[in-house]
């Protein structure tokens, strides 16, 4: 069998960063808990070359639905993850630690921080994550059937809440404008009245 010398190799890397790919796979990634962290791994090449071990320190991602400690992806960080996960890579890289997008837990009415610790041990620190979370999450303690109701009906009542939000911020925003003009207003009035107390 004869090999052909002018075939080249795949380059994968190009194939990941092709545009195109299907995105809508990752609609609900806000929904996941994300963790970015740094971990020495041994580089193969220069520890051969060396005749010791060399370990160089990787970026490295943790993937986990909240609630579920039984479906965790620890990978070191590959193109697709740091597009996928853009904003969070960046804050992670900047210092910002990894940054927990969302409505905190303790905006929920009747939630103590027992619950919330309980939360957190199963990586759901958001209304966000916990409205989405899966019901097999209900099976490890009391209430969560409840407390998913309440954060689904708290996320839908800040939904209608956010007209109301932005008009009030509008309402803001025009009642700084008419004090300007208030201000500037009297500004002139004086000076008017002045130029006028003047010529008398």
């Amino acid at each position: 069998m004869q090999v052909n010398a002018t075939t080249a190799s795949t380059d994968w890397n190009s194939v990941l960063d092709a545009p195109g790919l299907d995105e809508t796979r990752f609609v609900n990634d806000d929904k996941l808990f994300v963790q970015f962290y740094r971990k020495p791994m041994m580089h193969l090449g220069d520890s051969k070359a060396a005749g010791r071990p060399i370990y160089r320190e990787v970026d490295c991602i943790r993937i986990m639905v909240p609630g579920d400690k039984l479906s965790v992806i620890d990978r070191p960080v590959d193109s697709i993850d740091a597009r996928r996960f853009a904003a969070r890579y960046e804050k992670w890289k900047t210092g910002q630690g990894n940054s927990v997008e969302g409505t905190p837990l303790t905006a929920l009415p009747r939630m103590t921080s027992g619950k919330i610790e309980e939360y957190k041990y199963f990586n759901v620190q958001t209304v966000e994550q916990l409205a989405a979370a899966p019901d097999s999450l209900g099976q490890k303690f009391m209430g969560f059937n409840e407390d998913k109701r309440s954060a689904a009906a708290f996320l839908e009542l800040a939904k209608g809440n956010a007209p109301l939000e932005k008009m009030n911020e509008e309402l803001k925003s025009r009642d700084a404008k008419i004090e300007e003009l208030q201000v500037s207003l009297e500004a002139l009035t004086k000076m008017v009245n002045d130029a006028k107390g003047k010529k008398n």
